[in-house]
């Protein structure tokens, strides 16, 4: 049985380089699609993706990435595809700024 799973989450965790962004807390957003050869609980997927962003306090988006995508594929071996992005929706007004990355296993 194979699995697809797409999650759009967001939450608050310190993220990034500037002074600022490591004393406050800012919003980031995390649109996340996985595909497995078995069942990937969703659940599981997302309450792991929030705990890395938030315990490791990443100093960019795009090593908050790589990182992310090896955890999830260390701690679900069934996925064989993973695409996420990750946005600072607050960070400059009137604009979205963020990355993406695609990961084949």
């Amino acid at each position: 049985m194979q699995s697809h799973i797409n999650i759009k989450m967001q939450f608050k965790c310190i993220i990034g380089i500037l002074k600022f962004e490591r004393k406050k807390k800012q919003k980031v957003c995390i649109y996340l699609t996985a595909k497995a050869n078995d069942f990937l609980d969703y659940a599981k997927v997302s309450k792991r993706i929030k705990k890395y962003y938030k315990k490791e306090q990443f100093l960019t988006l795009e090593e908050s990435l790589e990182f992310v995508c090896a955890k999830l594929h260390r701690k679900f071996p069934q996925i064989y595809y993973i695409k996420i992005k990750t946005y600072k929706p607050e960070i400059i007004k009137n604009a979205r700024v963020g990355v993406k990355l695609k990961k084949f296993y």
